[in-house]
């Protein structure tokens, strides 16, 4: 199966594509620079140029490719400050590739969402009810997933809109959070006793995999771990694997003004997830189901 990936060399990407190509499939990667090319040929992938900015390349790219199944990761984080930067990439950006993939016929298209929207008071997040909308970055996410829901409605596309919680590992913002601790420059927002739903990168990955490759996939999952955890647990266990104190506490408005509104209330929102669909209709089931017994050794990676 040809399969397109945007963000195939990116933290999540690049374990979807070593387990696509593990499973014999061909992976098509989006690439903006030279530098991505190198990188996309050097783990086996397909370069091909483009970026989510330029329709007209999108529809060339895809055009050119013709995959069968295309999986859209690429996007700007959650903390990014600028909403408008937000909207553009994340929801203008997942509408033109939708509408390439469409003119290109692809049918499958997974899309890369997140249950990480707004506060949620604890209560458990699960696929048939709103999830509390209160950021940009939620904002653009749900909107790209009404679109495709609605371009899936239609019959231009066999959508599946895929919601990872917070997803740590061996890179991204986990890597951000091991590398503040060990300089001492890492304090908690709040209180840290809000509830974290955590998903381990490859347990991540391989739901897109099941979501972009299974016969007849539902259009929405849930991706998490079984364990909720607080994010007090979370950021204690991963001083102790650095042999760290755990570190102090600062009130989240200041916590905002340093870090920005975005990235403080992802991390103070308080939800847990329920990964039952995912198991049920995929037979998806986590390698690391306890974050707090997998970041001993995430951190051991990082420091190799």
């Amino acid at each position: 199966m040809k399969i397109f990936v945007t963000g195939a060399t990116g933290f999540i990407g690049g374990f979807l594509a070593t387990r696509l190509l593990a499973l014999g499939h061909e992976v098509v990667a989006l690439c903006r620079s030279d530098d991505s090319v190198r990188a996309a040929r050097a783990a086996g992938q397909v370069a091909a140029l483009g970026d989510l900015g330029d329709s007209s390349a999108l529809a060339r790219t895809l055009r050119e490719h013709a995959p069968e199944a295309v999986v859209h990761l690429a996007a700007v984080i959650a903390t990014t400050r600028s909403a408008k930067t937000v909207d553009e990439v994340n929801r203008a950006g997942t509408e033109r590739l939708m509408q390439a993939a469409v003119a290109a016929g692809a049918r499958r298209f997974v899309f890369a969402s997140t249950v990480v929207t707004g506060d949620a008071h604890g209560r458990v997040l699960v696929e048939d009810e709103p999830l509390p909308v209160e950021t940009p970055y939620g904002r653009a996410k749900q909107a790209s997933e009404a679109v495709l829901l609605e371009r899936g409605k239609k019959g231009e596309l066999d959508p599946v809109v895929v919601r990872p919680s917070h997803v740590y590992g061996a890179g991204g913002w986990f890597a951000g959070l091991v590398r503040d601790l060990e300089r001492g420059r890492f304090r908690v927002p709040g209180s840290g006793e809000n509830l974290w739903d955590m998903a381990h990168v490859e347990d991540v990955a391989e739901a897109f995999a099941l979501a972009a490759t299974a016969p007849r996939p539902r259009p929405l999952y849930h991706v998490v771990d079984d364990t909720p955890v607080t994010m007090n647990q979370v950021v204690d266990a991963t001083a102790s694997a650095l042999r760290k104190k755990p570190p102090g506490h600062v009130p989240i408005w200041l916590a905002r003004l340093v870090a920005g509104r975005n990235a403080i209330d992802a991390a103070v929102r308080s939800a847990r997830s329920s990964n039952a669909r995912l198991k049920q209709d995929l037979g998806w089931r986590p390698r690391h189901p306890s974050s707090l017994e997998a970041i001993p050794d995430v951190v051991r990676a990082l420091a190799a």
